[in-house]
């Protein structure tokens, strides 16, 4: 099966229209289908963020910023001014948060101010902390938030980087010009991510400072996508070890490992609540792309969005 976010080409250009709360319904036929995939949750573990992708012609898609109450399901528009939001990250408050937008064709990244905690539809300030001719993805803040991760290719193959709170004394943290990708900070100071030194994709792990690196899935297989559990004793990841992509997880050592999905489709992108009560992920069919979420054992499986698409015109 094709990963439809590869075949849509889902790092085209962007555009975001007026924001407004939507209810979740089926698809009627008069809407067209989007792929929604999930890319955080909000500190106090409420709500799920997710893009919504939509086919606008054969060569170009447009994509929103919404985010899903996980109890009553009612869907929000996210985001301010026609600004992108892609992969936010909170602080533990919830009065700040850093994300990924696109400035000048680029993706950079930024860190707003917000006026309601959790809730970004109204920045009280936005501050612009990357600049460059490459793109700039995926922030997580160090567990005492003065400190983000982020990979970015301004040095070639994607790498790993951290940066003071406000942008400044950037750092290469991977240093060998190999694809390293999607870094998130655990509560001990350990950043997680997804390394192709070994020839595949593996999770490893490395201390907040680049020192310590290990790989602890180093299998055959493509291992993705990495992501801490709150107390920094567990990672939730994806694996294509039984045939397709599944949800796994594992103890911070790389030991352990337990099956938490087993269905059609590719599961993938997965992330643990702050409060530790659920992890959510993106399910992938021929013809749909999905967020879920479930227990931390992986019982409980819940589908939070439609296949349609949340867009407003």
């Amino acid at each position: 099966m094709t990963n439809q976010f590869v075949k849509w080409g889902l790092l085209a250009t962007l555009s975001v229209t007026a924001f407004a709360p939507v209810v979740a319904q089926e698809s009627s036929g008069e809407k067209p289908l989007a792929f929604n995939m999930p890319d955080g949750i909000t500190a106090d573990s409420k709500r799920i963020t997710f893009q919504s992708w939509e086919r606008v012609t054969e060569d170009r898609n447009t994509a929103q910023h919404f985010s899903v109450d996980v109890e009553t399901g009612e869907i929000r528009r996210e985001g301010q001014m026609g600004r992108w939001i892609g992969w936010p990250s909170f602080t533990k408050d919830g009065k700040r948060v850093v994300f990924h937008t696109r400035i000048s064709g680029n993706a950079e990244l930024v860190v707003a101010d917000l006026a309601v905690p959790n809730d970004m539809n109204e920045f009280l300030t936005v501050k612009r902390l990357t600049v460059g001719e490459k793109y700039d993805f995926f922030a997580s803040w160090s567990p005492d938030e003065t400190e983000i991760t982020f990979y970015g290719g301004r040095t070639g193959a994607p790498q790993i980087f951290v940066m003071k709170a406000d942008g400044s004394n950037v750092r290469n943290l991977s240093n060998n010009n190999v694809h390293e990708s999607d870094p998130t900070w655990s509560s001990k100071g350990e950043i997680t991510f997804e390394s192709h030194v070994a020839g595949n994709p593996d999770v490893w792990v490395m201390n907040g400072d680049g020192s310590g690196r290990r790989n602890l899935t180093n299998h055959p297989a493509d291992d993705r996508f990495g992501a801490w559990s709150p107390d920094g004793e567990q990672i939730v990841f994806s694996s294509d070890r039984d045939g397709d992509q599944d949800i796994y997880v594992m103890n911070r050592d790389g030991t352990g490992v337990r099956q938490l999905t087993n269905a059609d489709g590719t599961d993938h992108w997965p992330r643990w609540a702050p409060d530790g009560s659920f992890i959510t992920w993106v399910r992938e069919t021929d013809d749909s792309a999905q967020v879920f979420m479930m227990k931390p054992d992986g019982t409980g499986e819940r589908r939070l969005t439609n296949n349609r698409s949340y867009h407003e015109k």
